[in-house]
């Protein structure tokens, strides 16, 4: 098998939903959740026993730049101009892959929880595998709930290693997640192996404007030049629900994108009330049962409540709902507007 495999971590992103801790500055990749460890750390570890620093590509936008600074010792950074969802990440990362004559490309958000590393590792050696082979292969898991945030793989048959994949769904709303919970259809944990010219031939057919500029790149144009002219578009719907000979690695292993504050009581052990209590504050509770309290500093104090989010940062304070934090990003964007200053 050839070793010349290259990772590509995306690290974009707001995470609005994990206001007041996430913000445009300091997106999600760059909390500190896990031991002062932040996320984009723990994927860097994560991925190290894999893929040395000169075969890491860490992609960001322009305006993160000094966040990801630390991290130049262990991967080669990649700087976007401007947001253009994951098939414009993609698209920066290929380019550098078909520069430097990668066989293979494996592409993983920098902001996920994955509970047994070794076990994601295992998973990755056979994505690459089955790349090698000419497909192009997503990373699949069991899922636990009817998530309506996750895309979902609907599973052909298994073939030794893997499964094929006979289909693609983006956000299902929750009657059809609990169809597809019950139905055998893994999430799409977004992550992608692949040889860099089948992705190549892939955005010639689906996403023409990429192919263009890709073949730009090549020809020695500049990012700055060329980004304008994509379409914002993920590599799910740009790709991946378009293309054949698509291959599906299940993984086997606790998994969570950390999308909103309820992600935390999945992954961090609740106290004897069921209170997920984290951050460098503190917490004094009176029958207080099923709560995620987040504070940086100072006293949360609360007093006969329940199923609530409370997050704590500097002067900004968010009290919700547990049900409704996916609401929390309709909430940034008002106070993103001019009149709520």
């Amino acid at each position: 098998m050839r070793r010349n495999a290259y990772a590509l971590l995306m690290a974009g992103g707001r995470g609005e939903r994990l206001w007041p801790l996430s913000r445009e500055e300091l997106p999600k990749p760059f909390l500190r959740l896990f031991e002062g460890k932040s996320l984009l750390e723990a994927t860097l570890d994560r991925i190290a026993p894999l893929f040395p620093a000169e075969r890491t590509l860490l992609v960001v936008r322009k305006v993160h730049e000094e966040a990801v600074r630390p991290f130049r010792d262990r991967a080669r950074l990649l700087l976007e101009p401007e947001a253009k969802d994951t098939a414009g990440a993609i698209f920066l990362g290929l380019f550098w892959a078909l520069k430097e004559g990668a066989d293979r490309l494996l592409v993983l958000p920098a902001d996920h929880y994955v509970g047994d590393e070794e076990a994601f590792r295992e998973a990755v050696s056979t994505m690459l595998e089955a790349a090698e082979e000419g497909y192009v292969v997503t990373l699949g898991l069991k899922p636990t709930r009817p998530e309506t945030e996750y895309g979902y793989i609907r599973l052909g048959g298994w073939e030794g290693r893997w499964y094929r994949a006979e289909g693609f769904v983006e956000k299902p709303p929750y009657a059809r997640a609990l169809e597809y919970l019950k139905g055998g259809y893994l999430w799409n944990a977004g992550v992608f192996a692949f040889t860099p010219r089948t992705m190549a031939s892939l955005f010639q057919r689906h996403l023409p404007a990429h192919a263009q500029a890709l073949e730009g790149l090549l020809s020695g144009l500049r990012p700055e030049a060329v980004y304008p002219s994509l379409p914002k578009v993920s590599i799910d719907y740009g790709v991946m629900e378009k293309a054949e000979h698509i291959r599906v690695v299940l993984g086997q292993f606790p998994w969570d994108d950390v999308g909103t504050w309820r992600a935390l009581e999945r992954i961090f052990e609740p106290d004897e009330a069921g209170n997920v209590v984290l951050g460098s504050g503190r917490h004094l509770g009176l029958d207080t049962r099923g709560c995620v309290v987040y504070t940086e500093g100072g006293l949360v104090a609360t007093l006969g409540v329940s199923g609530l989010v409370i997050a704590q940062k500097g002067q900004e304070v968010l009290v919700a709902d547990k049900e409704r934090v996916r609401e929390v990003r309709e909430l940034v964007r008002l106070l993103d507007q001019p009149s709520s200053a």
